[in-house]
């Protein structure tokens, strides 16, 4: 026990560095994260992850300061970039979400929505549905795994980061970059629905043409939630792969943000 951890309270505060990276990183990052898991509870998985990364990672962390303020700086450059990552990773799976908006929208659900407990925000139906799934895909093929091996390489790469390494240029332009891909990913994932509803639309408007008599506004509503439903069964498999796809896209980003720092 005392090769792995230090004998004195104070030599923990090596402890207490991997703890502020991994609280950080748990703070945004998908599936850790989640609203609805107690904080009692993330900060105890947070406490007890830390405990387990320490022997592996105290070599890479290097002496911690005698002063306070050299504990604050190197305690801030920690959460920064536990929070980094963590950000880069939630940008990447809102994808998933804004396109669960747009096909929501798309089928009609743009006049009914819920709250969601999670974000505190009016979202359409689909969008828990598509949440769901995606935390199922993501513990399903072992991801959560590889992010939390990501997490251990972080140590390796950020051995002398300093707090100034935040505002380099490179960094603002791979979360901008990331942040862009957000709108694109969501656009091709919600794509297929956009054309099917608006092929439904041109049906629809020339049958309002033909049958004037035929009321196509209340109509039309049961239509498109039906053929959403039906393109959302046919389309599931290619949808869960999409899903994996972007996920891994998570580690990919993470990988070129250690890079930049």
């Amino acid at each position: 026990m005392t090769a792995l951890y230090p004998n004195n309270w104070m030599a923990y505060l090596g402890v207490f560095l991997v703890f502020v990276r991994v609280l950080g990183f748990f703070m945004l990052v998908p599936g850790f994260s989640h609203k609805t898991i107690p904080v009692n509870v993330r900060v105890f998985l947070c406490l007890s992850l830390s405990l387990a990364f320490y022997p592996l990672v105290k070599n890479a962390i290097g002496g911690v300061p005698d002063t306070w303020g050299g504990i604050f700086m190197i305690a801030l450059k920690e959460t920064g970039v536990g929070l980094l990552m963590g950000f880069i990773c939630y940008l990447t799976y809102e994808a998933i979400h804004l396109a669960a908006q747009i096909i929501g929208y798309q089928m009609g659900f743009g006049t009914a929505g819920l709250i969601d407990p999670a974000n505190h925000s009016n979202e359409s139906l689909l969008v828990p549905l598509h949440s769901w799934l995606a935390l199922l895909v993501l513990f399903t093929t072992d991801l959560h795994h590889y992010l939390l091996k990501l997490f251990l390489m972080s140590y390796v790469s950020t051995q002398k980061l300093q707090v100034v390494s935040f505002t380099n240029e490179e960094t603002f332009r791979l979360v901008v970059q990331v942040a862009g891909n957000l709108f694109v990913l969501a656009i091709q994932m919600g794509a297929p629905f956009t054309l099917l509803i608006l092929a439904c639309n041109v049906v629809m408007g020339v049958l309002s043409r033909l049958m004037p008599q035929l009321n196509v506004m209340l109509f039309s509503f049961p239509v498109t939630i039906l053929l959403g439903f039906c393109a959302l069964y046919l389309l599931a498999p290619d949808i869960l792969d999409y899903m994996e796809n972007l996920l891994n896209l998570m580690g990919e980003n993470c990988i070129s943000l250690l890079k930049t720092l």
